[in-house]
């Protein structure tokens, strides 16, 4: 299967593409006629080209909460082929493109309704199979029962005890993880913070929602080559309140598997990097839990420990304030560390029409939108942007906003007796470092955003 074109539709911050073969016309929402006792994904009937046909919900169907079928932005798709009898309720239209090849990732999974993931802009759009996806209009139950000596018996069919696995690929290895102990999939095109000293399968640190968390390159972990792609994926695993990073070529599937199928490998088995092996159709799947987890954090124990020590003393010294030092043409400014959340390399943003002066536009996070507010603007300074520029993420009041810098110089404990007040609203304070050769300014990022 090879996808030419989509249709980009927006669901708050989510992008769904589908292809534009399987779409007729795009039409405002027409008025709605419910049906009781409707399968679920159903919205009712509507009249489209003089036709009647079934409204269904996208939504719905994705698991969300129901389309608003009154607001401006909705639309309905009217679709060809086998389903022309039915019309798509969508939250917003968005755009149609043309597939670079290049740009895509094709997932094989017959029971998923995202069949690719497309790489649009500074979004990652999640392309859609009408055939899968329409598939999950459920009918409308009707609970059946046995009738024995004037009662009823209702049947109960008891499901054999099953679990669900991440399945990924190590070079050309598939290799599992128990989902229990999988906490979230992000992007691998992340700067890593070497650790000196640290085994050769450590890639280093990066910040992760305020939080340090060190990355294993399992690729070198079990003895494969590396294969760096678009592809390359870091999961966040975690048991007892400890969190890693697992750097893998490539995520497969989300499967589940009977427990018959779950072999656990025995105590004579010399690896301790292998929990057991899963009986799948044609293959057999090494997978990893709790054991192999426990085995890596034992490992880099240190590297771990140290990461999470290191910020429960900078909370408790009450002498001290920690800053992360950022340079604007030349000059050094600070923001408090409790206020940051990460810091990454600089990326184009869109422009949004009608907003204020200071905006800079919006970027794409890992599914997050953020808003990026200029520095050099409100200091009225030229914008300059070079290799060393960095884009600093801020949490301030439940939202994320980015702020432009030059560079990020350090992150520094700043002594009580060197920081001094100043009458500035802007730069509430001064931080007097190297016996007052340097000259730090501290933002107040509060009232950047005042106006």
């Amino acid at each position: 299967m090879q996808i030419e074109e989509i249709l980009i539709i927006k669901n708050a911050n989510e992008h769904y593409g589908i292809s534009t073969k399987d779409i007729n016309q795009i039409s405002r929402v027409p008025m709605l006629m419910p049906l009781p006792l409707r399968p679920s994904g159903v919205r009712g009937l509507c009249a489209v080209s003089g036709n009647i046909v079934c409204m269904i919900d996208m939504n719905l169907l994705l698991g969300m909460d129901e389309v608003d079928y009154e607001s401006d932005k909705s639309r309905l798709l009217s679709l060809n082929g086998a389903y022309a009898s039915n019309a798509m309720l969508v939250s917003e239209v968005y755009n149609t493109i043309e597939i670079d090849q290049n740009n895509i990732e094709y997932i094989q999974n017959q029971n998923d309704p995202i069949v690719a993931i497309y790489k649009y802009k500074n979004s990652l759009v999640q392309i859609i199979s009408l055939d899968t996806l329409i598939s999950k209009i459920q009918k409308v139950q009707i609970e059946s029962k046995e009738i024995k000596n004037g009662k009823s018996k209702i049947e109960k069919i008891k499901e054999e005890d099953s679990s669900k696995f991440l399945i990924f690929s190590l070079e050309n290895e598939k290799f599992a993880l128990n989902i229990e102990y999988l906490r979230e999939i992000v992007l691998a095109d992340i700067q890593f913070t070497e650790i000196a000293g640290s085994a050769s399968d450590v890639l280093g640190l990066i910040t992760l929602r305020e939080e340090l968390l060190l990355v294993v390159d399992l690729r070198t972990y079990y003895g494969f080559s590396k294969r760096n792609s678009y592809k390359n994926r870091i999961l966040v695993a975690s048991c007892d309140d400890k969190k890693i990073g697992l750097l893998v070529d490539e995520i497969i599937d989300i499967k589940s598997y009977l427990s018959k199928d779950v072999e656990y490998m025995s105590e004579s088995f010399q690896s301790n990097k292998i929990a057991g092996v899963i009986h799948d159709v044609n293959s057999l799947i090494s997978f990893f839990d709790r054991d192999v987890l426990e085995e890596l954090f034992l490992e880099h124990e240190a590297f771990i420990d140290s990461g999470s020590t290191t910020h429960t003393i900078a909370k408790n010294q009450d002498e001290s304030k920690e800053v992360i030092v950022f340079k604007l043409a030349g000059r050094e400014y600070a923001f408090d560390v409790e206020s940051v959340a990460e810091i990454i390399d600089i990326v184009d943003s869109t422009k949004v029409a009608f907003t204020n002066d200071l905006i800079d536009g919006i970027i794409n996070i890992r599914g997050q939108v953020i808003t990026i507010v200029s520095l050099f603007k409100k200091l009225n300074i030229q914008t300059k942007i070079n290799e060393d520029s960095k884009i600093i993420i801020c949490n301030i009041k439940n939202m994320r906003i980015g702020f432009i810098v030059d560079s990020v110089s350090d992150i520094l404990n700043i002594k009580i007796d060197e920081i001094k007040e100043q009458d500035n609203k802007l730069f509430a304070n001064v931080f007097h470092l190297e016996n007052g050769k340097r000259l730090v300014l501290s933002m107040d990022i509060d009232e950047i955003l005042s106006n």
